[in-house]
Parts: structure tokens; sequence; C-alpha cells
């Protein structure tokens, strides 16, 4: 079985909690096109970090500061790599 990536795990998980929303991509902005909230943004986390073992501490400083879905995905690739 193939391992999933983290632009296909988030693109997932977004196009999952946002089906009514058109298009999901990395220009896409977390506010402002998907109204991302505090608590859908800690499901996201906790998400991450169960498919990716990235470690949720690190992984909510570094998620405030994203913007778009491609900054996200640069974090968490990031974190990633950090943690191998």
């Amino acid at each position: 079985m193939k391992k999933r990536s983290v632009e296909d795990h988030i693109l997932a998980w977004l196009r999952s909690s946002f089906p009514d929303t058109d298009t999901i991509g990395p220009a896409t902005d977390l506010v402002s096109d998907l109204d991302l909230d505090s608590m859908a943004m800690v499901s996201l986390i906790f998400s991450l970090d169960e498919a990716f073992h990235i470690g949720t501490d690190q992984m909510g400083d570094l998620v405030a500061n994203c913007h778009t879905v491609g900054d996200l995905i640069a974090a968490t690739e990031q974190l990633r790599h950090a943690r191998v």
C-alpha cells in the first residue's frame, strides 16, 4: 500500500471537512476562503500528527503562521523532514 503524501492528506482532510467548497488547492486561503476556525485547525493538527507522527507541540507553532493551504503543506513537510 502506497503511503499518502502530506499534500494528499491535507487536501483530503480539507475536502472532507469543507465539502461545499468548490476548489481547494495550494493557493486557497485557510481563513478567507475556508473560514477555518481554531477548532478545525486543532482537529487538522491532530490528524497530521496521527498520520505523520510530527508532534502537536511544534505543529501548533508552525501552523499559526500559515495563511494558505500551500503554506500549511510546506510547514508540515518542513517539520516532517526535521523529525526524520
